[in-house]
């Protein structure tokens, strides 16, 4: 049914209009520099108006375009002209979309007043075409990259409600071909030249991303079922297959996805690392980079994150090999039975949560990893890729790149060193020891210390003693080390590096 209620005609006059009056500023401008000029020399050089906006106008008849406007009414040329032209391409992408939907395509009614190019019936359709194709083609040692690359590069080239109306109308089995085959990257034929299977790892997840961005979420269980790689599993995490977390002791029953009704950013654009906590999975050595990053340039961490129109959320992440990308997730998060998110979070907010997400998606140095007393069991101990499972266990030195975008600095294990890098403004991350055995008195007292697990450097005290903040948050309490202490129960400091 097509979109009723708006009187195209009149709202492509209504913007011509305002396209004539924008034109026409700036001799509105000029005169009223003149008026406000002669009104002030009549009053014997009194101010002629007490508004901040007006003021340059005040014999200077020429502050806009092209000489630097900031002020009424010379700006309303610009603001006026961009309006109009706005309205223009509403227009075209109503009336398109209304076409569209005559014919049977389906697409999101919000899509249908974007402020994008008109949608292309032909694209579309060449979108479908090249998509059925695949089957039934040779994938052999000839290789599939071009056929995949053309798949790839139309869907890219798709404005949102043109890939609303394609998705609408792909094929699932169709879309899961087309994933099968651009995952399977094998290069291993006869020739080098002739086999060039699937598509590399980092175009597609680029790919994914553009798709994710722009689908509306009706289309993302679709999205999801024919690209696995868009959604991270949690079924191989430890709070899965134990339902508590090994560490804390926590029960954890009825895991699953739920979106969260907190917002990204308590406070908008802003972060806070004192904000942050784990949450149930085992990934102190990422969080706790996280949060020393947080810390030391909340900035950074806070423009790596955008929020879409279509409510997804792309966050900036590092690859293994060193390359940037804009990973876009959905809005869901893991939860537990009762609602309660289960993944990183904030003090209602949920920004850690998407950066935990992202890394889940990206992290490719997973060998293996569990917890105590499972060493060598294949349910815990495997290398992951693509789910929170990969997340888990690993070393201080191999999550800083994914959050800094560099390698992390291996430093004296003792608090001088940590001190310096400190001082020098570094994000600076530590790990416990295995033993817990002779803890001083205060540690046992408060559960302040936890054997292997990763910390990030809160600061100082009067007395030099390192304070060690906990990346479980939530209250957790702080380990406080004097130097001979650190040295004995803490190991491997990592400075972090942050990318400028």
């Amino acid at each position: 049914m097509p979109f009723a209620g708006f009187d195209i005609p009149k709202i492509r006059s209504l913007g011509t209009s305002l396209k004539t009056l924008g034109d026409n500023a700036g001799k509105l401008h000029s005169d009223v520099s003149a008026v406000l000029t002669q009104a002030q020399s009549l009053m014997g050089g009194k101010p002629a108006t007490t508004s901040r906006d007006l003021e340059p106008l005040v014999g200077n008849p020429f502050s806009f375009w092209p000489f630097g406007f900031n002020n009424l009414p010379g700006s309303l040329n610009g603001e006026l002209g961009d309006m109009s032209d706005s309205m223009a391409r509403r227009c075209s992408q109503l009336e398109k979309c209304n076409e569209l939907l005559a014919k049977g395509y389906a697409i999101d009614p919000a899509l249908a007043f974007a402020d994008e190019k008109a949608p292309d019936e032909k694209k579309i359709n060449d979108a479908l075409d090249a998509l059925a194709a695949l089957d039934g083609k040779d994938f052999g040692d000839d290789g599939n990259r071009d056929d995949l690359d053309e798949v790839k590069d139309k869907l890219n080239g798709l404005t949102a409600a043109e890939l609303d109306a394609f998705l609408a109308k792909a094929k699932p089995e169709d879309l899961r071909r087309y994933g099968d085959l651009a995952r399977k990257t094998d290069d291993s034929g006869m020739w080098w030249w002739e086999s060039h299977d699937g598509i590399p790892d980092s175009a597609f997840r680029d790919h994914l991303s553009g798709l994710l961005k722009k689908a509306g979420p009706s289309h993302w269980a679709k999205l999801e079922a024919a690209f696995p790689g868009i959604q991270p599993g949690f079924d191989t995490t430890d709070v899965w297959l134990d339902k508590q977390n090994s560490q804390r002791g926590q029960t954890v029953q009825g895991v699953q996805y739920g979106t969260p009704t907190d917002p990204l950013f308590a406070k908008p654009g802003q972060v806070d690392a004192s904000s942050i906590s784990q949450g149930q999975f085992a990934d102190c050595w990422y969080i706790a980079s996280l949060t020393a990053t947080a810390q030391a340039d909340p900035q950074f961490i806070a423009e790596g994150l955008k929020q879409n129109a279509n409510g997804t959320v792309d966050v900036r992440i590092w690859d293994k090999d060193g390359n940037k990308h804009w990973v876009t997730v959905t809005p869901d998060l893991p939860m537990d039975s009762n609602g309660h998110l289960i993944s990183a979070h904030g003090n209602a907010e949920t920004w850690p949560a998407y950066y935990e997400k992202a890394f889940a998606l990206m992290y490719g140095g997973d060998e293996g990893g569990a917890p105590d007393g499972r060493d060598g069991d294949k349910r815990y101990d495997h290398a992951d890729f693509g789910n929170y499972g990969a997340t888990e266990w690993d070393m201080t030195d191999k999550a800083p790149p994914y959050v800094t975008g560099e390698n992390s600095k291996s430093i004296d294990n003792n608090v001088d060193s940590i001190k310096k890098s400190f001082d020098a403004h570094h994000p600076v991350i530590v790990a416990s020891n295995s033993d817990s055995s002779n803890l001083p008195s205060d540690w046992q007292k408060n559960g302040a210390y936890v054997t292997r697990h990763v910390y990030y450097v809160k600061g100082f005290n009067a007395n030099g003693d390192v304070i060690l903040g906990n990346p479980w948050g939530g209250g957790s309490p702080d380990v406080v080390a004097t130097r001979e202490q650190y040295e004995k129960f803490f190991n491997t400091p990592q400075e972090l590096q942050v990318k400028k």
